[in-house]
């Protein structure tokens, strides 16, 4: 299985998830990412391990309990066993070396294509954590979107005058409906897995005709 569609220009999509101390990504962090790389036919690729790891947060005290609560996170844990931010970001460069991306004409490498349920709340986390030279070294510009591509499958029922397939957009919605399994819901890397899922069986339903 090649690991990337013809379209796709040799860029390698990856499921993205982060686990964060909150909402606002000027003021909470990473506390869990998890960065899958995934073959042409939107399943992992076997002989890459995906990048997933825990970050010691910087700033403890900004956490909200309703987001700890969430991704069952532990302040101590994260501590003890997690990464801190400079250390994470070395193993990722280290990572993305490993990936052995095709490169471009001028021989640059090609980049990562992310995959998110709902991207736009995790780029600005993770370019935060990056910074944006590095981010955008790494990051292709498009992505695709599990949240997004719901929202357009839903336009294109109703607008066939058909039935709308999600009544709610959320990630175990969506994995419920489309019978993605679930490990565990708020693990960056179960979440990375859900979202796979989902987008393939999306694909299966959006062809046209």
């Amino acid at each position: 299985m090649s690991r990337s569609m013809q379209h796709w220009n040799g860029h390698l999509l990856c499921a993205i998830d982060t686990e964060t101390s909150g909402l606002d990504p000027f003021f909470h962090e990473i506390l869990q990412i998890c960065i899958l790389p995934l073959d042409s036919n939107i399943e992992p690729v076997r002989d890459v391990m995906p990048f997933y790891i825990n970050l010691i947060p910087e700033y403890p005290e900004r956490a909200e309990s309703e987001a700890l609560k969430k991704n069952k996170l532990s302040l101590t844990h994260l501590a003890a066993n997690g990464f801190d931010k400079i250390m994470a970001i070395d193993m990722f460069e280290e990572w993305i070396v490993k990936l052995n991306l095709p490169c471009t004409k001028f021989g640059t490498p090609k980049q990562l294509m992310p995959l998110g349920q709902n991207y736009s709340f995790d780029k600005p986390f993770i370019m935060n954590w990056l910074g944006p030279s590095v981010y955008n070294q790494y990051f292709n510009y498009h992505h695709h979107d599990t949240m997004v591509t719901a929202h357009y499958l839903n336009d294109r029922a109703a607008y066939h005058c058909e039935k709308v397939p999600f009544s709610k957009t959320n990630l175990s919605w969506l994995s419920h409906v489309l019978n993605v399994k679930v490990e565990r819901a708020h693990d960056a890397l179960s979440d990375c897995l859900s979202v796979a899922g989902c987008y393939k069986e999306m694909l299966k339903r959006g062809t046209i005709g």
